[in-house]
């Protein structure tokens, strides 16, 4: 990735929009892209220089891909333990879509039992029952949403 572009965290809906009308794989990309982009978001709004955030961001930064950022934001405290155990495995989701190209869904045994692990995975069995992988995918929605949401709260209680 690199530098963050700049995202307003209520396009998450234009986000919904296009998950739900995309393959499995798209869907997950998708998704996990925008919460990718949003948690530089987050952690450049920590930064106090706008200089050296741009060379952490650079596409050679040391915060230029999504498992550095997810584990400085831990690190540091930035996120939550549930939120981080949730973006790891949004991002390991989305992985495993991204190197099966052209066997994987949210149905496929090792994305259902990553899905499984997401902290909404009971809020989707609820809305979904019965349906393996729609359980998977809304969880899947449901967790990159709510990381996204606890980012842009606590972005909000900054001081000015």
């Amino acid at each position: 990735m690199a530098k963050p572009h700049e995202l307003d965290f209520f396009e998450w809906n234009n986000v919904v929009d296009s998950f739900h009308g995309e393959s499995d794989r798209g869907a997950a990309i998708i998704a996990a892209g925008f919460v990718d982009n949003y948690l530089g978001i987050y952690l450049r709004s920590l930064a106090t220089d706008s200089i050296v955030a741009d060379a952490l961001f650079h596409s050679m930064g040391p915060l230029s891909s999504f498992n550095q950022r997810i584990t400085i934001a831990r690190a540091f405290d930035f996120v939550s333990k549930q939120d981080y155990e949730d973006l790891t495995l949004i991002r390991k989701i989305r992985n495993h879509f991204a190197h099966h190209p052209l066997d994987t869904t949210f149905g496929t045994q090792e994305v259902f039992m990553l899905s499984s692990k997401l902290s909404d995975f009971d809020l989707a069995t609820e809305a979904a029952a019965g349906d393996p992988t729609k359980q998977s995918r809304y969880a899947y929605l449901l967790s990159c949403g709510r990381c996204c949401a606890e980012m842009y709260i606590r972005m909000g209680r900054q001081p000015a």
